[in-house]
Parts: structure tokens; C-alpha cells; sequence
């Protein structure tokens, strides 16, 4: 709802929003996101807030599943090896263990490869050359592969199927593999586009386990691998930040609860690191705790690191291999807190609508990051490029108004590789190109970037009527993330109470707010430049924010999380605090 089409205060009780929740049996607040969200039809609201994995649609939907599947049957009636070639995210990586642990149960000769970063992204030199060495027979990739064509006609003329299962990619030079597995793809069948890397590899599996069962119908041993294997969809798929809606939000919804309850040793050492051993964990806790652990190995070690973790056989050797990544998440802390300041200086010399910055020893393994804190920082697509010689690698991260993917395939004359999605995107270039790459990408930014919209708000609220049972049944429309955002609500006429602080050792910003008596906590996340901003406000003012009930104590208290605060006179603090 935009922001002028709100009313001055807040309306008299829609009788909808009464009627939907005695339908339900749930509480009015609820029903008033569902409402604002398009979802009046209870039966529907109903499917909504219960996901069902029955709705997941027919693996064989893909055109080629078929295909792929009656080659796996014949690598494992052979004797024959099999190697699952990952990515060297969370993603790649949760995929991989995914379909390795699945091929094992079924005892298959099956090993993981996941290329190194400095190799460079999806298949290389490398990849034959592990392929060579062990003497597979097939190759299954996860998250990757759509167009290596020259690699791998190269691997399979040396005698090596490959059935590429991923989300990335454009129908332009789509490799001639075995087989394709790739929703995205024009004429893939298969109706959900949005699954992550992991997702696909998690069909395929569904589809495998059809075929070798009665009637297509999974037998007790496979269906309850699968169910456990919902797990790694829910970390892989959060943190790629795949939209969490349809046959995405049925999986994370499940495969957080097959996280919680996991007696996987990898998965337990996992959680424990990530300080999760005594609650059952949320999509936030995967993207902000959980995945940068995974993450770090591929960042600052290797990435097979992380497979070896996930796959440990006991629980003392998985302690072991998350103490390694421990590490590696330590280090990856320390470069990338040294490169945010050497970037952020620089970034303020430039005014161009995306910033293209690059250096000779930024490390590869955290311009990713670097780039979504500039890019959060600065409101405007950052792309960060670290060279090595006469070739350099880069990643981008967008904010919104421009599909960084796209924008870099109309410069694509100019790079040697790129790869990706509309927020996040990768890309390979020469030093002799990058001046003029600057241009042209700023050229296209010039005609398609938009400033990014706002969420959308779920409506006003009053501080009374967020009590914590009406909180905490918002719960019911999560997990939250991409495509599905944490309710929103505007609340109008609030004043601050005391002097805001600045946690020290989150970075958060503070404060109480107080309206007809009622006072509530607010947070907000990395705000310390809102400091001086919220610290002069005396007059009443308006807060966007999400609410939520502290996980720490059972019935409360509720926390706002500040989303935008407007001053007295209607302009947005965030803006006049830049």
C-alpha cells in the first residue's frame, strides 16, 4: 500500500477481516495481512498457512527427467562411478551432499567434486580433469553447468555423460548435455521456475526414487530420506535467496522442521556452531548464521570442506570439520570488515548510477558480501572486481531497480564470462576492457535503472493491538524471505521515549517508543547512521516496522523492527540521515 494512500489514522474494523479470522480461528491481525495480500478465499488461506508437499508438483513434469533418470538407472545396474559436480555455494553445496548422500543409500560408486573459486565458476580445466582421473562414467552437476557447452562436449567426447541439473543461466548456448534439467529454460516443463539449485537436485532424487519403487510411489526408505533431505533444500534455498513462495515455501517450511529434529552428525555440529542447539531454527537464522559458516569454506578454504562436514559419520568428526569452518568464518570476518572501509572510502568518490570498483588484492572470496553491504550503504548496484594479472573476477549485488544479470548481458562483448540473477550476478573480465565495461554498464543503468520500491505495507496498527499472541501468529505465514517478506505495518503519531543507544557489538540501533500509553521496543538493524536522526526527534512520528515476539522469552515482549521512520514533517529519516 503506498504511502499516500494510507489514512490518517487508523480505520474502523474491516468486518472481513473479522469474518476471515473466525473462519480460520485465528487472530484479526493475521487476517488483515492475509487480506491485504490478496488471500480472501479461506480454503485457499487455509493451503496457505499449512504448506503442503503434496502440492509439489510431478518431478517427471521436466521434458527431460525421463531421460535423465533412465541414465542413472543404467550407471547403477552397471557398476558404473558417478560424480556430483557442485558449486561453491550453499546452494551447490547442500545440493550436492543432497543427491551424494541419496546416491549412497542406494550404494552407488558416487563422489563429490566442487571446483575451487580461483578456477573460476561451473565447469573448467579442472572439472576434466577430475573427471579423467577418477574415471567416471557420468557426471550429475548441481547449480551449475546450463551453458558450459565447450566443457562439457569436451568431458562427454572423452567418454562421460553429464545430466546438468541448475537454476541458472539464458537459453542462449545451452550445452548439449545428456540431459538438462533447468526450470528456468524455455520448454522445461516444469511449472515452478523459481526452485533453487538444490530444489532441482531434490526432483531429480523424488524422480529417481519413483522409478525404483512400486507404482511410482516412494518406498518407507526413500520417502524418509527425503523427508530428512529437506533439510538441505531449506539451507541451500534461503541462503541463494530463491524466492520463498510456492513449491519453495512448501520445502523450507518442512525442511526447517527436518532441520530442527535432524540426527544427521554434520548437520547437529552445524547447528551447534551456529548457537542453534536449543531452539529450533528460522529462515533468518539459516541466511544470517548458518549459511555463512557454509559459505566460508568456499570462500576462504575450499568448499569441500563443507561437504565433508555435512557427510560426517560420526559426530566428533563433524565437531572437528566445523571447527574448520569456524575458522575459515572468522577469517572471512576479519578481510571483509578491512575491504567494506576501503570500499565504502572510495565508493564516496564516485557518483555514477552503479559502481563498478576494482583493486589488484581484494580477496575473491568475500566481494560478494563486500558488494551487498556497499550496495545496502549506498542504495545504488555495486559490482566489485579483484584481478589477478590481466584477469579479473568479480560479483555484484543490486538493491533493486536494475537485473544486474541482464544489464551485464547487454555488455557481455566486454567480458569473458558472466553468470547469475537479477540481485546477485558474477562476471569474469580483462583488465583492458574494464574502463570501458564501466561505461556501459552505467549506459544501460541509465535507461533501465528505477529507484527500488519499498515493501509493501500490510497496513496500519495501532502499539496496543500488537499483543504477543497476535504477533506471533504472523509466524504462520513464514518462512520469510524473498517473495514473501515479514508483514509490514505502519504505525502513525508514535513518540520516542529516553535517548536511543547503539549495541555495541551488533551495530543495532535502539529505542522505545511510546502511543496512547502503550510502549513498545524498536530496532534497527546496522543503524547506527540513524543515531542523530531518531535522537532529535520531538514531535510525533511515523514508523514502518515488522513485528516480532523475542525469541528469548516465551510470551514477549514484542520488538519492532524498524523498516523506515518518517519525521514530523512526512520526510523519510533514512533519506535526510544520508
Amino acid at each position: 500500500m503506498p504511502l499516500e494512500r494510507l489514512p490518517s489514522r487508523v480505520p474502523d474494523p474491516d468486518p472481513r477481516e473479522r469474518a476471515l479470522a473466525r473462519t480460520l480461528g485465528q487472530c484479526e491481525l493475521l487476517a488483515r495481512v492475509l487480506l491485504a495480500r490478496g488471500h480472501d478465499d479461506p480454503e485457499r488461506a487455509r493451503v496457505l498457512l499449512r504448506p503442503d508437499l503434496g502440492s509439489l508438483a510431478d518431478p517427471y513434469a521436466f521434458v527431460e527427467m525421463e531421460k535423465a533418470v533412465d541414465r542413472i538407472r543404467t550407471a547403477i545396474h552397471r557398476g558404473q562411478r558417478i560424480l556430483i559436480h557442485g558449486d561453491y555455494d550453499v546452494d551447490g553445496i547442500s545440493g550436492t551432499v543432497l543427491l551424494l548422500q541419496f546416491l549412497k543409500l542406494m550404494e552407488v560408486d558416487a563422489e563429490a567434486f566442487i571446483p575451487d573459486r580461483r578456477d573460476g565458476y561451473s565447469f573448467t580445466a579442472a572439472s576434466q580433469q577430475a573427471i579423467a582421473a577418477g574415471r567416471f562414467d557420468l557426471c550429475i552437476s548441481v547449480d551449475n553447468g546450463t551453458n558450459a557447452g565447450t566443457w562439457i562436449e569436451r568431458i562427454q567426447a572423452g567418454g562421460c555423460d553429464v545430466i546438468v541439473t541448475d537454476h541458472h543461466g539464458t537459453s542462449d548456448n545451452v550445452a548439449k548435455a545428456f540431459a538438462v534439467l533447468n526450470p528456468r529454460l524455455p520448454g522445461a516443463g516444469y511449472p515452478d521456475r523459481d526452485l533453487a539449485g538444490c530444489g532441482v537436485a531434490f526432483r531429480l532424487a523424488a524422480a529417481v526414487a519413483q522409478a525404483f519403487s512400486r507404482n511410482r510411489r516412494e518406498g518407507d526408505e526413500f520417502a524418509g530420506f527425503l523427508v530428512d533431505a529437506m533439510a538441505y533444500v531449506a539451507l541451500g534455498t534461503i541462503a541463494d535467496v530463491a524466492p520463498l513462495r510456492g513449491e519453495n515455501r512448501a520445502m523450507v517450511f518442512h525442511g526447517l522442521r527436518a532441520l530442527a529434529v535432524s540426527k544427521s552428525p554434520g548437520i547437529r555440529a552445524l547447528l551447534d556452531c551456529a548457537g542453534l542447539s536449543n531452539r529450533s531454527p528460522e529462515a533468518e537464522d539459516v541466511a544470517f548464521r548458518i549459511a555463512p559458516l557454509l559459505n566460508a569454506a568456499g570462500r576462504m578454504g575450499r568448499a569441500i570442506e563443507a561437504v565433508q562436514l555435512l557427510t560426517a559419520r560420526g559426530y566428533q568428526q563433524a565437531q572437528e570439520a566445523a571447527k574448520v569452518l569456524e575458522k575459515h568464518n572468522e577469517l572471512r570476518r576479519r578481510v571483509e570488515r578491512e575491504l567494506v572501509e576501503r570500499v565504502r572510502r572510495e565508493a564516496e568518490l564516485h557518483d555514477d548510477k552503479l559502481l563498478v570498483l576494482a583493486g589488484d588484492d581484494w580477496h575473491p572470496g568475500v566481494l560478494g558480501i563486500v558488494a551487498a553491504r556497499i550496495a545496502e550503504t549506498t542504495d545504488r548496484p555495486v559490482i566489485l572486481i579483484s584481478f589477478d594479472g590481466e584477469v579479473g573476477r568479480g560479483s555484484g549485488r543490486s538493491p533493486g531497480g536494475i537485473h544486474l544479470r541482464q544489464a551485464m548481458h547487454e555488455c557481455s562483448h566486454l567480458l569473458s564470462s558472466y553468470g547469475g540473477h537479477a540481485a546477485a550476478a558474477g562476471l569474469e573480465i580483462r583488465r583492458d576492457k574494464l574502463d570501458e565495461f564501466r561505461a556501459a554498464i552505467n549506459a544501460v543503468a541509465d535507461r533501465a535503472l528505477v529507484a527500488p520500491t519499498d515493501q509493501a505495507l500490510d497496513g496500519t496498527v495501532t502499539l496496543a493491538e500488537l499483543e504477543p499472541r497476535e504477533v506471533r501468529s504472523l509466524d504462520l505465514l513464514g518462512p520469510f524471505g524473498t517473495g514473501n517478506p515479514r508483514p509490514r505495518f505502519m504505525t502513525r503519531g508514535v513518540r520516542l521515549v529516553g535517548t536511543p543507544v547503539i549495541d555495541a557489538r551488533s551495530g543495532d540501533l535502539r529505542f522505545r517508543i511510546t502511543q496512547d500509553g502503550t510502549l513498545r521496543p524498536v530496532r534497527q538493524r546496522s543503524g547506527a547512521r540513524w543515531f542523530e536522526g531518531v535522537r532529535a526527534l520531538t514531535g510525533p512520528f511515523d514508523l514502518w516496522h515488522s513485528p516480532r515476539v523475542s525469541l528469548r522469552v516465551e510470551d514477549g515482549p514484542v520488538e519492532l523492527l524498524a523498516a523506515r521512520i518518517f519525521t514530523p514533517d512526512g520526510k523519510p529519516l533514512v533519506a535526510a540521515a544520508r
